[in-house]
């Protein structure tokens, strides 16, 4: 399962540290942990879907369909300086 450290606190689960902001891998056997749930509960923690889950749910692949593309010009004339 992997996780987001929503805290402003480091967070060690066995052998692994989550630096607030960082997603990590809760390690095996620790999906099911009192802590960790409650970590996920009150916010410190949030589960967060797979990139292939993502890639089977149709509302995403919906959404990617609609967004408008990109020209190019405009990223060159923000990467500008001054622009």
């Amino acid at each position: 399962m992997l996780v987001k450290n929503n805290s402003s606190k480091i967070v060690g689960i066995s052998e692994t540290s989550i630096l607030p902001g960082d997603t990590a891998k809760v390690p095996n056997g620790y999906e099911k942990n009192p802590i960790v749930l409650k970590y996920i509960a009150n916010g410190t923690f949030s589960v967060v879907k797979s990139a292939k889950s993502a890639r089977k749910d149709p509302a995403v692949d919906a959404g990617k369909a609609e967004a408008p593309q990109g020209t190019g010009a405009d990223e060159a004339r923000d990467q500008q300086p001054g622009a």
